[in-house]
This record gives structure tokens, sequence and C-alpha cells, in this order.
């Protein structure tokens, strides 16, 4: 099993609205019998209040971001043929899949998850070693991230490698939910709601740990309405 990740670029003519009724309706009939997992993530209307949290690099940032299992990478092509129709762009990856925090109640099948979700696309300071890269990650500033935000789903996702070749160096692929309030409130972001003096040292353990391993010149981040269709 192998688990994919795309970045999407929805066509020039296209409103967002139709965008994501194609994704939404049409896709899951197209590649459904290809793939064992299909979760569409799509920037819409709902995150337009956290547009303050999103961040790119590579502008313009993508219209949604899409995860998918399937027996093998092998069956790619075919289901690039069906992205490409009704896409712009797209990057793909290959990914390792490690699910830290989840919670299925708040992300059922076949409806718009609960709060919201923030993709986050990095890539390892030039700097710094692999090795050191993942150390910091999964062993340090994993639980910070647990224990500093009010996440509620959180998965870290390896890349293998990628499917284009033009496409960014990206070394992880991260994927939080939020409770809804955490787009506008900080402190709820935080988990320190009405507490200043924590929300402060939420910000600050969790900023230090960022700046250890993070390159902020080169990072998307992603609010968006999370669908798990299949």
């Amino acid at each position: 099993m192998e688990k994919l990740a795309y970045q999407l670029w929805k066509k020039d003519d296209d409103s967002l609205e139709t965008f994501k009724e194609a994704l939404l309706e049409n896709l899951s009939r197209d590649i459904g019998e290809l793939v064992s997992e299909l979760q569409i993530n799509i920037a819409d209307s709902d995150v337009i209040p956290a547009n303050n949290l999103a961040q790119s690099n590579y502008p313009p940032a993508p219209n949604a971001v899409i995860f998918i299992k399937v027996k093998s990478y092998f069956l790619a092509d075919t289901l690039e043929s069906h992205l490409e129709k009704i896409t712009n762009k797209i990057y793909g990856f290959v990914v390792s899949e490690s699910i830290i925090l989840d919670s299925s109640e708040k992300s059922p099948l076949g409806l718009r998850s609960e709060g919201f979700s923030q993709v986050v696309f990095l890539e390892k300071p030039k700097t710094m070693s692999t090795f050191d890269w993942f150390d910091h990650w999964t062993n340090f500033h994993t639980k910070i991230a647990i224990q500093t935000q009010s996440n509620f789903i959180y998965v870290q996702n390896t890349v293998v490698r990628s499917l284009q070749k033009e496409s960014p160096s990206f070394i992880a692929i991260i994927e939080e939910c939020f409770p809804s309030e955490a787009m506008t409130d900080p402190e709820v972001f935080y988990n320190a709601q009405n507490n200043p003096e924590q929300f402060a040292k939420h910000v600050q353990i969790m900023m230090d740990s960022c700046e250890k391993f993070i390159d902020f010149k080169k990072i998307e981040v992603i609010p968006t309405s999370r669908y798990r269709i299949i």
C-alpha cells in the first residue's frame, strides 16, 4: 500500500465552487475503483477566516490538496490522467504516513470534518542533515506540537519522492485539524483560551522549536476544509 499526496491548482476559467464540485462529486466516481482511501482538502470559502494563517513561498498556493491510498504507485499515471482533466497543474508526492492524533468522530466519512485542516509543506534547511532534521521533528517537535496547540488530528507524511521533476523539494507534509475558533483566535489555536500567560508561553515554545528545523522561506501553509470521501 502506498499513500500519495497531490497539490492541485484549478483551471483559470473555473470558479472555486466549480472546482470543489468537480473534486467532491466527480473524482470519487472516476478513481473510486483505483483507490482504497480518498481525502480531499480544499481552500474553500469556509476557511476564508483563516487566511491570516496561510503562507505561500511558491505562489499561487494550491487550491486543494488530496491524499490517496493505492496498492501501488504504478497506478499513478491513471490517477493523474483524471486529475489533469480538472486542473491547471498538479504536483504529486509518494509519502510515508504517521498518524499521531486521530478523531474519526470529528471527521465522518462523506461529510466535511469539524473545524479546519491546516496542511503544511516543509523543506529541509540546507545547513541541516537529513538525520538531524528527522531526529528533531519526530523526537522533539512532535510532542511540542501536541502540547502547545489545540490540534485534534495530526498526521505526519514523510516525502519518499516527488512525482514531477519540477516540484519543490519538500521533505514532509503535515496535516493538523483545529477547532473552527482557531481560525481567528490565536489563544484557541495555541490551546490557551482566556489565558494570555499560557498563550505567550506556548507560542514561544513552539517558535523556538520551529526555528531549529524549518526554513521559513520555503514553506507552504494552506488552511482547508477536509473531506474524507473513501
